[in-house]
């Protein structure tokens, strides 16, 4: 079985669990504050991924790192998962049960790449363009792409809506080499 799906099966147990105990939200900050730590700190991922390290010593770090700010939930998660030998999973458990929130609550990725930095107000019509792109909820990602040259490409899903200077002109070139700009005239 693929990492992922091992990764999909715990989440979907961790979401099911919480769910249950009516902590989901609880929960989730967990993980995210998870992620966070592990993002900001490479040496730490190093360690929680190193199959020399032992499960002993991750569990100790693990748990004196988190396990004051953890629902005992996650905390005994965790644990479970480093008993498994599963200490690996860790980061894509933790992608999954973050995905699985958004699937759960019917809200879905927008990816908004511009040129430039976005105002309050561009970014409100973008995220309600996306959102009737994608037919609910959003969760927006800006990105910031200079070689857009101006415009934007919005990004829900497969669906793409690009107006970008970058793609207006390239639009241009394609039709002054192939001439598709002269009205074509039939003589009869």
């Amino acid at each position: 079985m693929s990492n992922h799906k091992v990764s999909e099966r715990y989440a979907k147990s961790l979401y099911s669990l919480a769910k249950e105990n009516g902590n989901v939200a609880a929960v989730l900050e967990d993980i995210k504050s998870y992620q966070k730590t592990i993002a900001e700190n490479q040496n730490l991922a190093t360690v929680i991924n190193s199959p020399i390290i032992n499960t002993t010593k991750k569990q100790a770090i693990i748990s004196q790192l988190f396990a004051s700010r953890f629902q005992p939930i996650t905390s005994m998660f965790f644990k479970l998962i480093l008993e498994k030998g599963r200490d690996f999973e860790l980061n894509g458990i933790a992608k999954s049960f973050v995905e699985e929130d958004k699937k759960q609550k019917g809200i879905k990725d927008c990816l908004i790449s511009t040129a430039a930095p976005l105002t309050p107000e561009h970014l409100a019509i973008l995220t309600e363009r996306g959102e009737k792109m994608a037919g609910s909820k959003i969760e927006v990602t800006v990105k910031i792409e200079p070689s857009l040259i101006g415009g934007y490409v919005l990004t829900v899903g497969d669906l793409q809506f690009d107006e970008s200077v970058k793609t207006k002109l390239s639009k241009i070139g394609s039709q002054l080499v192939d001439h598709s700009y002269i009205p074509k005239i039939d003589l009869i």
